[in-house]
């Protein structure tokens, strides 16, 4: 056990699976755009999302309060996020990408993070930045998870209850509305996932029940929840073995040793994850105007997207979170590793 005056270190495992994490649905855009793609580094939106579960349960065990809550959520997540959806709405007034469609209703419902889209069919409605999708989903669990900290006790089995219910209806009744196609998407159940391995770290006396209730539900979860078009199964399923083992080998000794280029990795995942979309199309229309092979344009794309991803962090996104900082709560919480 911790004795008094001893420091909680950081978990840096979680910050080694963030980059992980980004790095793969970087993996994955590459080698999709190269016409070979690799399913699995899609996984990546999973385990970010199964890791917000877990992150939001162990930051408020001490207690928080909704309002500072959420405002500190969306102060880390929204600033970024419209600076670079800004960045799409100029690439789109200066004509430079014919991809990008210039709709004023999306455009307000993007920096609103309100899921838009003008067409129907059962699909993913990709706002202006379109890896906002995966934003617009965090922020609706912030929100729910804001306001369940109003409750005093039994709030992830109020989470699992909400979010199950959400998924339940859109399997039930087929919605096809942009919000309720997004708000009841099967991958929202990552952040339930999560969230009960958030519950197991800071109560180690249920430990060894929600693991088990947990390989379960996993175990059901991946033949009921996969269906055409949708996500939210195998993916999620993995993204949680994948943090039950990260956390295990963070419980034993003195845990995960830090190495700083993949902390840095870590660090940088958010701004990797968000940016990748611009020097990934600039290798894409140079590879076409040079006719550069598929191989070639891929490397490339990877390089630059990591490189500027972390230059973004460095150049930007640091600066911003200091000057944000004096609104913000402190802005890296240390999760106690004695359990």
């Amino acid at each position: 056990m911790m004795q008094d005056g001893d420091t909680p270190r950081r978990l840096f495992g979680l910050q080694y699976l963030r980059g992980i994490a980004a790095t793969g649905v970087v993996l994955f855009h590459v080698s999709q755009g190269a016409g070979t793609p690799l399913p699995f580094a899609a996984y990546g939106v999973d385990l970010f999302f199964v890791l917000s579960g877990f992150l939001m349960v162990a930051i408020t065990a001490g207690g928080a309060r909704p309002w500072a809550f959420f405002r500190d959520r969306f102060l880390r997540v929204a600033p970024l996020y419209w600076i670079a959806t800004a960045a799409v709405v100029v690439v789109g007034l200066l004509g430079l990408s014919a991809q990008v469609r210039l709709d004023p209703a999306r455009i307000a419902a993007s920096f609103a993070f309100i899921p838009y889209s003008a067409g129907g069919g059962r699909h993913t409605p990709l706002p202006m930045m379109p890896l906002g999708w995966t934003l617009n989903a965090e922020m609706l669990f912030y929100a729910i998870f804001a306001l369940l900290l109003f409750l005093p006790r039994y709030r992830v089995l109020a989470l699992t209850c909400i979010i199950g219910g959400l998924v339940a209806a859109g399997k039930l009744f087929h919605p096809t509305g942009a919000v309720a196609i997004a708000w009841t998407d099967p991958i929202l159940l990552d952040f339930v996932a999560g969230a009960w391995l958030g519950v197991a770290w800071v109560r180690p006396e249920h430990r060894r029940l929600i693991v088990l209730l947990l390989l379960v539900a996993l175990l059901l979860w991946i033949p009921r929840l996969v269906w055409p078009g949708m996500r939210g199964g195998i993916e999620g399923a993995g993204a949680t073995l994948i943090l039950m083992a990260v956390l295990f080998f963070e419980g034993r000794g003195g845990g995960i040793p830090e190495w700083r280029p993949l902390r840095l990795l870590g660090d940088a995942s958010y701004s990797i994850y968000l940016w990748q979309i611009f020097p990934l199309q600039f290798c894409a229309v140079v590879a076409a105007r040079l006719h550069l092979p598929a191989a070639v344009t891929a490397a490339a794309g990877f390089a630059l997207a990591m490189g500027g991803g972390i230059l973004a962090y460095l150049l930007l996104e640091r600066p911003l979170l200091a000057a944000l900082r004096r609104v913000r709560a402190p802005a890296a919480v240390t999760i106690s590793a004695d359990r």
